[in-house]
C-alpha cells in the first residue's frame, strides 16, 4: 500500500504567467492533483520603468489570493512559492514579495538565476536520460534565459541571461511588425551571447522550457495530430518554417495563425528566433520542450529537502525504468510482481529474439508494457486488461512517441484474455507492422506473466530450447516452491506464442 506523505504545493511567478501546481507525495514519486495558471505579464511594466506597476501588484494580489484558496481547498501542507526574472529585475521586487506575504501569507522567495538553471536542470534530470548526451537546457521565461549545459549527465556550467522573450521585443523588436535591421540586430545580440557562454560545437541534445517556447511545439504538435504531453520533440524543418510564416506579420496577423496564444503573440518571434539559431548552431534535427519543466524541478527539490529521494535519483537507474516504476506507484501495482513480469519477460525476449525476428530496441516497448500490464486493476480486477490499456494511452511515458505508446498499451491489453483480433478496433487503428509486432511482444508477456500467476516470485531462471516443430521451456525455481499455478498459467497463455511461431510450446 502507497505511503502518503504530504500534499505539497509549488508556485512558479515567472514574467508572463504564474502557475501553481498541487501534488501529492507518494512513496518516492508525486502524483499532480491541481494545476493552475494565470497569463498576467507582469513583467511588462519592469523593462519598461525598472519597477512592477500599481496595475500589475493588484493583478498579482489577486491571482495569488486565488491560489491560496486553492491550496487551503486540497489541504495543503507545505508550499514553495518562487519568483524570477521580472522580480529580480524590479527596483520594488522585495517590498511586493513582503506586501504579498502580509495580504496572503503566501512567502514568495526570489530566486537567482543559477538557482532556476539547477532547478531546470533537475527537472530534465527526471524526464530525459540525460547521461546518454551532451544536452543543452534552455529555459527561455519573460525576462531571463536560463543555459545549462551537462556532458554524460555531469552538469558542467549554468548561466543566467536577460535573454528573456519579453525583454528582448522590448529591446530589439519595437517594430510591428519588426523590420529587417531590428531583427538582424537581435541576431546578432543572441549570436554575441551564444559564443560568449555557449560551447561552439558538441551539443547532441537541445532541451527547452518556457511557455513562448512551449507554445511553438504546442502549434507543431497539433498541425501534426500529436497528443499533448509535457515532453514534445519540434522537428527543426518545422521550426525554420514557422519562423518564415511569422516573420513579417504583424501581431493581429499572429493572431490569426491557429494555435498562436493571444498573451504571446507579440513575444513569439524572438523565442522562435533564439530556437532557431541553436538549431543551426548545433545542426541539430530538432528541439525537445519540457512542459512545467520549473514546477517540476521545484516539486523534486522540496520531495529532497523533506528526505525523499526519488527513484530516478538512484545512482545508476535507468531514467525511463524509473518512470515506469513511479507510474506503477501512482495506480498502486504489485511492484514486485510488476518486476519479476518485467524480468522474466526480458529472458524469454533474448531467447526468442531471433526466432520472432525482433530488434533490440523493440524491448523497451515489452519492458514498459510489463512492468505496467496490471495497473488497470486500480480501477478493477475485473477486465482489467481493458482498463490497463485505457490508463497507458492516458499516461504520459516520456521517451515514447505516440505510436509506440500506442503499441505498449496494446501489448498490456493482451497480457491476457482474448489474443489479438481485427475486430478490435484500437488493434485494427495500428499499422501491419504494429500489429505484428504487438502479438510477437504481447505472445511473450503472456508467458512470464503466467509464470508468476501466484505473485511470489518463484521462478528464478527459464531455459528455452528451440526445435523445429516446438519450443521447449524449463524453470529453475526456489526449492520447496509449490509452481503448480504458475504451470497452470503456462498452459492458459501459451497459445499466442504457438499461433505465432507455428511451433508447440511445451513446459518441462
Amino acid at each position: 500500500m502507497e505511503n502518503i506523505h504530504k500534499t505539497i504545493a509549488v508556485i512558479d511567478i515567472g514574467s508572463n504567467s504564474i502557475r501553481l501546481q498541487v501534488a501529492r507525495v507518494i512513496d518516492r514519486t508525486y502524483k499532480v492533483i491541481n494545476d493552475y495558471k494565470a497569463t498576467v505579464r507582469i513583467g511588462d511594466n519592469v523593462y519598461k520603468t525598472g519597477e512592477f506597476s500599481e496595475e500589475a501588484i493588484d493583478t498579482l494580489l489577486q491571482v495569488l489570493t486565488n491560489i491560496k484558496t486553492i491550496m487551503d481547498s486540497e489541504n495543503v501542507e507545505m508550499c514553495r512559492a518562487v519568483a524570477t526574472a521580472s522580480f529580480r529585475e524590479a527596483s520594488n521586487g522585495h517590498q511586493v514579495a513582503e506586501y504579498i506575504k502580509s495580504k496572503t501569507g503566501i512567502d514568495i522567495e526570489i530566486i537567482t538565476g543559477e538557482e532556476e538553471a539547477r532547478l531546470m536542470y533537475l527537472a530534465a534530470s527526471y524526464y530525459f536520460q540525460i547521461s546518454d548526451y551532451n544536452v543543452l537546457l534552455v529555459d527561455m521565461g519573460g525576462g531571463s534565459t536560463e543555459f545549462s549545459y551537462a556532458e554524460n549527465g555531469s552538469l558542467v556550467f549554468s548561466e543566467s541571461t536577460p535573454l528573456g522573450c519579453s525583454k528582448l521585443n522590448y529591446e530589439f523588436l519595437q517594430g510591428d511588425p519588426p523590420n529587417d535591421n531590428q531583427i538582424k540586430s537581435l541576431r546578432a545580440h543572441l549570436k554575441d551571447v551564444f559564443d560568449e557562454i555557449l560551447p561552439k560545437k558538441g551539443v547532441t541534445k537541445l532541451i527547452c522550457s518556457g511557455g513562448t517556447i512551449n507554445n511553438i511545439s504546442a502549434i507543431y504538435n497539433k498541425r501534426q495530430n500529436l497528443s499533448d504531453a509535457s515532453v514534445k520533440f519540434v522537428d527543426t524543418v518545422f521550426a525554420k518554417h514557422f519562423l518564415n510564416e511569422i516573420t513579417g506579420k504583424k501581431i493581429e496577423e499572429r493572431l490569426k495563425i491557429s494555435g498562436v496564444e493571444p498573451t504571446r503573440a507579440d513575444i513569439i518571434l524572438s523565442a522562435t528566433i533564439l530556437v532557431n539559431m541553436l538549431l543551426k548552431r548545433y545542426s541539430l534535427d530538432g528541439f525537445y520542450t519540457l512542459s512545467g519543466g520549473l514546477r517540476a524541478g521545484l516539486t523534486i527539490d522540496v520531495m529532497n529537502k523533506m528526505g525523499i529521494e526519488l527513484i530516478f535519483q538512484g545512482g545508476n537507474t535507468d531514467v525511463h525504468y524509473a518512470r515506469l516504476v513511479e507510474t506503477g506507484k501512482k495506480y498502486y501495482f504489485d511492484d514486485a510482481h510488476a518486476e519479476q513480469v518485467t524480468r522474466l519477460s526480458h529472458i524469454l525476449f533474448e531467447k526468442l529474439q531471433k526466432l520472432l525476428d525482433l530488434k533490440d530496441e523493440d524491448y523497451k516497448l515489452l519492458e514498459a508494457a510489463a512492468m505496467l500490464h496490471d495497473i488497470g486493476q486500480h480501477i478493477s480486477y475485473s477486465k482489467h486488461h481493458k482498463h490497463s490499456y485505457y490508463l497507458i494511452t492516458n499516461t504520459e511515458l516520456p521517451g515514447f512517441s505516440d505510436d509506440e505508446i500506442a503499441i505498449i498499451a496494446n501489448i498490456a491489453r493482451y497480457h491476457r484474455r482474448s489474443m489479438p483480433k481485427l475486430s478490435h478496433e484500437h488493434y485494427l487503428k495500428l499499422s501491419n507492422s504494429a500489429r505484428l509486432k504487438v502479438s510477437k511482444l504481447a505472445s511473450i508477456l503472456r508467458i512470464a506473466d503466467g509464470l508468476d500467476r501466484t505473485h511470489s516470485q518463484a521462478v528464478k531462471d527459464v531455459n528455452v530450447d528451440i526445435e523445429d516443430d516446438k519450443i521447449i521451456i524449463s524453470l529453475e525455481v526456489d526449492k520447496n516452491s509449490n509452481i503448480e499455478m504458475e504451470k497452470a498459467g503456462f498452459d492458459k497463455k501459451k497459445d499466442l506464442l504457438e499461433k505465432i511461431t507455428g511451433r508447440a510450446v511445451e513446459l518441462i
